[in-house]
């Protein structure tokens, strides 16, 4: 047995007070050692005492763990093995088992001594016995707490000797990324003394290769991108061992856009759908066969053309990319094929490359492909089934050796039908399909590109960004995002722009649209963040009831730790 109830007794005495307050009688409260650790009116004077010998009621709660209501004490059929029930002069009793996991560690008991109480007591019985419920949830909650703070720090004694030794860099966060531990790799790598900074770990990408994963960690304003391995040591603390990137060869990396010399975005993702899709890009990126890549407008297909050639023997080779849907037909073929000195009049007189002999040896990105004209269908299927190009002006055949990755929003399939796309063409682009999956189906990324997208435009724009709000991260949440990661983007930037100092993204600094739906126009009106918070975890915790197992559920649901979760809940019941 332990003494988790009188590791709390400052606390449970508060609870004890309240209880008597709103239901006016007297309370006492006692642990699973028979010791009362809480009491109130003549019953605060005994606090201390054992309570073995007048505990019979008590001892029932302790071994079924259910609340007994004694309706009418010596009369009872639970008081006829009490040995005491001759000098008892209780009207009423209650006892409220007090549980924590699957262990009852403690009784809340209500005592009347009066008619006056009793009939109080019976006409809000179920009231007053639901509200004691709901207290004994709190109390279990503050013995949670304290549990979880005190094997904090016996684990801080115990790893420090043993994360000190190891050359890697290590740091330890909780599930709010509240940075508990580092070893003095890791604090040398961001200059660190005081661990209690803002933390923000990215998952970039993942090889399954070597099963390492791609981060970028932002720390003591310092970020660095890394490779290492995450782990959930408990439910409530994560683990990341890493080096930095800076000397390692990783199976990914990022590599210059040949056209424009900016940075290739990095392919993020935390859903299954995507682990899968980036699971099917390394197996397909090492042979050459030409890929089609179908999705919703914004999804980020050039991103996944991107992926499959820095996973490429090509990748240190041109990645050209071209919007069919751009390019006005009459300069499309000599956009693609190039053209000799003299083509036609207004030619430049030294003559063009095409982007075909651009990306010899490297890769074609033929973007929005559905929007190419019917007569160049017929041109690049030829290329593709002979790999020569012709320029414009001339009669000499040119080797390519291009490996072919095209991308469209549009139903091919329904195009063909419509005489609009030629059936051929679809079967040479549609060796390898891979389909990008809307936003709204995979929403479990929408948090790790919404801090992805906070951290670039507050660097961008010289701001300091910690976290988005849980209203704010609940708004994006249940949007359906028709703009998908490109609208995601935007929204984002727009929040950064109207970011108070703090560096939080709150509901108020979104669009207007995210604020006028009918579900939460008038809970921002009438009530504050907090309120809002504190209805959001009741409601919850109604649907789904107040157990270990419904509390995992819903700290899962709302994105935080259990732990964060029994904070706000025990916040909850100090304003009752």
């Amino acid at each position: 047995m332990g003494n988790y109830l009188l590791n709390i007794k400052k606390e449970v005495q508060k609870y004890a007070e309240t209880i008597s307050q709103i239901i006016q009688m007297d309370v006492e409260i006692m642990d699973d050692n028979f010791i009362r650790v809480a009491g109130t009116g003549p019953l605060k004077s005994k606090i201390g005492e054992s309570m073995l010998k007048e505990s019979h009621v008590y001892n029932k709660v302790l071994s079924s763990g259910k609340q007994y209501i004694v309706l009418s004490p010596r009369e009872d059929e639970i008081c006829k093995n009490c040995t005491t029930s001759n000098l008892c002069k209780e009207k009423l009793e209650v006892s409220t088992p007090i549980i924590l996991g699957n262990k009852t560690i403690g009784v809340i008991g209500l005592i009347c001594f009066t008619d006056e109480q009793r009939n109080n007591f019976i006409s809000k019985k179920e009231k007053y016995s639901k509200f004691l419920k709901q207290i004994s949830s709190f109390i279990s909650s503050q013995v949670y707490i304290f549990l979880e703070t005190s094997i904090i720090e016996s684990q801080k004694n115990l790893l420090t000797n043993i994360l000190d030794k190891i050359e890697e860099g290590i740091i330890i966060y909780d599930n709010d990324f509240q940075v508990l531990q580092i070893n003095e790799k890791a604090a040398t790598i961001f200059n660190c003394v005081d661990i209690h900074k803002p933390f923000m770990i990215t998952k970039l990408n993942y090889s399954s290769k070597d099963k390492k994963t791609e981060f970028k960690i932002f720390y003591n304003n310092v970020e660095i991108e890394a490779l290492g391995e995450e782990y959930q040591y408990t439910p409530f603390k994560n683990l990341l061992i890493f080096k930095e990137k800076k000397g390692i060869n990783g199976d990914i990396i990022n590599i210059p856009n040949t056209t424009t010399g900016t940075r290739v975005s990095e392919f993020l993702f935390y859903s299954e759908s995507m682990k899968t899709l980036y699971e099917r890009i390394n197996k397909i990126s090492k042979n050459p066969s030409t890929v089609l890549i179908t999705g919703e407008s914004g999804t980020g297909k050039e991103i996944v053309a991107r992926a499959i050639h820095m996973n490429s023997s090509r990748v240190n080779n041109p990645f050209i990319a071209i919007n069919c849907g751009a390019i006005p037909e009459n300069l499309m073929e000599s956009e693609f094929f190039g053209y000799v000195k003299g083509s036609f009049t207004g030619a430049d007189p030294k003559g063009k490359i095409g982007k075909f002999e651009l990306a010899n040896k490297g890769t074609l990105f033929l973007d929005e492909i559905a929007d190419m004209p019917m007569y160049m269908q017929t041109k690049l299927l030829r290329v593709l089934q002979e790999r020569k190009i012709v320029k414009i002006g001339s009669n000499n055949l040119i080797d390519i050796d291009v490996r072919i990755i095209a991308a469209t929003n549009k139903d091919l399939e329904k195009l063909i039908e419509d005489g609009k796309f030629r059936r051929d063409l679809y079967y040479r682009l549609n060796v390898v399909p891979l389909e990008v999956p809307a936003l709204r189906d995979r929403k479990e990324d929408i948090k790790i590109f919404a801090e992805y997208f906070g951290n670039k435009y507050a660097k961008s724009f010289n701001k300091y960004f910690v976290k988005i709000s849980l209203e704010a991260l609940n708004l994006l949440l249940t949007y359906d995002w028709p703009g998908n990661i490109r609208e995601l983007e935007n929204v984002i930037e727009h929040a950064i722009n109207l970011m108070g100092n703090e560096g939080i993204i709150q509901p108020i600094h979104l669009p207007k649209k995210f604020m006028q739906t009918p579900k939460t126009s008038l809970i921002f009106e009438e009530k504050t963040l907090k309120e809002f918070e504190d209805e959001i975890i009741l409601n919850l915790l109604n649907k789904y009831g107040d157990t270990t197992e419904s509390k995992k559920r819903i700290a899962k649901i709302l994105g935080i730790g259990i732990a964060t979760l029994y904070r706000k809940i025990a916040g909850i019941s100090r304003e009752i």
